[in-house]
């Protein structure tokens, strides 16, 4: 936290909740206007998703000659599975020469190659290198690059005040919108009223026993929109990354997707390849496919994991491209440069999430989401890789754009709820998670997906609520709310398999399922789904 004084009322026009990519590159954005913004993280500034994130952004620069924004929207489409809003996805494309400009300029270092040009990496779903890069650790060179300028930037503005350690526990809203948000930090509760209030919390991982993600992704922001009446839209739709480390004992840390576009082969417990048996592109085929050809390997053969080689892209080009996989793998034991490692896949990214526009619009006025918490169409239902980050900062410069142009107040007739509310949460949170990846993750069927809306629950006096139990909250009533749209969505597509209903059914269902909030929500409550 910076050394300005913390007040238990704070007034300010852009409160932006979340400190990863989205959330960061906005609050740098509106520096140039005469904005009062007060940036929260639930952790240290740093401490994100976007800042775990290996593999780059994808973005076509000119540094490839065979490559272009139109080829980017093909194989965009493509992964989509027949959801991607075609025009949403046109507009963020071409949109990521500017972002990846803005980058340089606030100081990210890309790898470039030996002409000076941006070394480009080749990903699953690509058929062009694209990929902007700094070695396998682009979201960590992101993020500080940016928390230091913004720390730079706020110790000499006083319209600028950064929160660590601070979690939002609840959307303020009037009869005209969103108007703020409520705070904890340290126990004490701190109320910020805002002009416009911006979710940019990132992802939903740790819903799943199993995932990729940081601890802090909770699914605060989808919650949080949720329960304050803003429509959400595809939660069906989880990625599950192919390729995470599977050892007991140790966390399910992703091998980035430039692995196998630099060579790396996926064998199974015979040293075999196979992902060619279940698609033509084999391990560059996109994440839904190599992630069931996986599954389909360890079903047929009770495995718990399958092998990533990456030998065969050579000792030097690893150590060079790779270090940060190449260190973390050595801490448990593996020596990649001889072996191949034993991966599964796990809870990567949510294509779903709050229903908002290009540039962070949502259905309440004064609420935008921007980042992975929000749904604007761009991922349908599966991600390409590397457009996630593309997705974010593309969406924070269009929100900058209009809340500079922007100068509308709101009422601050509050509509606040009893301070004695009950609050529902889930008597075993581990064991919610653990139910969770196992009939809502990767396979479903509706037997598992009806088990998991049965999940017993307690009530406990939002007075004696910590942070963790917020969060808890926020996994509990989303990770239901996937589950009922899974249920919902009797085919397969993308992401969302289901054994019971394993075809694609596009008569019925070539529509996004919208989450209406009930007037009273819990998680146990009946939602209601529009196409």
């Amino acid at each position: 936290m910076n050394d300005k004084r913390i007040a238990s009322v704070i007034d300010t026009d852009v409160l932006i909740v979340g400190s990863g990519i989205a959330g960061l590159m906005l609050a740098l954005r509106l520096q140039s206007a005469d904005l009062k913004v007060v940036l929260v993280s639930k952790a240290a500034l740093s401490d994100s998703n976007s800042s775990w994130a290996q593999g780059g952004v994808a973005a076509v620069t000119g540094a490839n000659p065979f490559d272009s924004p139109e080829a980017h929207l093909i194989d965009t489409i493509k992964s989509g599975a027949g959801l991607t809003d075609v025009e949403v996805a046109k507009s963020i494309i071409f949109d990521g020469h500017r972002l990846i400009a803005e980058l340089d300029r606030l100081g990210v270092a890309f790898e470039k190659n030996p002409a000076g040009k941006y070394d480009l990496a080749l990903e699953g779903g690509h058929k062009q290198a694209r990929v902007v890069h700094n070695k396998d650790t682009t979201g960590k060179s992101i993020t500080e690059a940016l928390s230091e300028k913004l720390w730079l930037t706020a110790a000499g503005n006083k319209n600028l005040i950064i929160l660590e350690n601070t979690t939002a526990i609840e959307l303020r809203t009037s009869n005209e919108g969103c108007c703020g948000a409520t705070l904890l930090n340290d126990d004490s509760k701190i109320e910020v009223r805002a002009t416009h209030t911006v979710l940019a919390t990132g992802g939903a991982g740790q819903i799943f026993e199993r995932t990729t993600n940081p601890l802090v992704a909770t699914a605060d922001g989808i919650a949080l929109a949720y329960r304050a009446g803003a429509v959400l839209s595809d939660l069906e739709f989880v990625q599950f990354h192919p390729t995470a480390l599977r050892l007991h004992n140790a966390p399910s840390f992703l091998i980035t997707e430039a692995a196998r576009g630099a060579g790396a082969t996926l064998l199974d417990h015979k040293g075999q390849r196979f992902v060619k048996r279940f698609h033509e592109d084999g391990e560059l085929a996109t994440r839904d496919i190599v992630a069931r050809a996986i599954h389909s390997v360890m079903t047929e053969n009770d495995l718990e994991q399958v092998y990533l080689d990456m030998r065969p892209i050579g000792a030097e080009q690893i150590k060079n491209r790779f270090p940060n996989i190449l260190q973390t793998c050595s801490q448990y034991g593996i020596d990649l440069l001889t072996q191949p490692i034993p991966v599964a896949p796990a809870a990567h990214y949510m294509m779903g999430g709050i229903k908002a526009t290009v540039a962070g619009r949502t259905s309440m006025k004064g609420l935008s989401a921007i980042g992975e918490c929000a749904c604007t169409g761009l991922h349908g239902a599966n991600r390409l890789a590397s457009n996630s980050l593309l997705e974010a900062g593309v969406m924070a410069l269009n929100l900058g754009d209009e809340l500079i142009a922007s100068s509308s107040a709101h009422s601050t007739n509050i509509i606040s709820r009893h301070q004695d509310e009950q609050i529902v949460l889930p008597t075993d949170v581990q064991n919610f998670r653990a139910h969770m990846y196992r009939h809502a993750g990767l396979v479903r069927s509706q037997s598992g997906l009806n088990i998991l809306l049965k999940s017993p629950s307690i009530l406990v006096p939002a007075s004696k609520m910590s942070a963790k139990q917020y969060c808890e909250r926020n996994i509990f009533q989303v990770g239901l709310l996937i589950a009922q749209a899974a249920l919902l969505r009797t085919e397969s597509r993308g992401s969302h398999l289901r054994e019971d209903y394993a075809t694609v059914n596009d008569g019925k269902f070539i529509r996004h399922f919208e989450v209406i909030t009930p007037a009273n929500p819990t998680p146990v409550t009946a939602i209601d789904f529009v196409s």
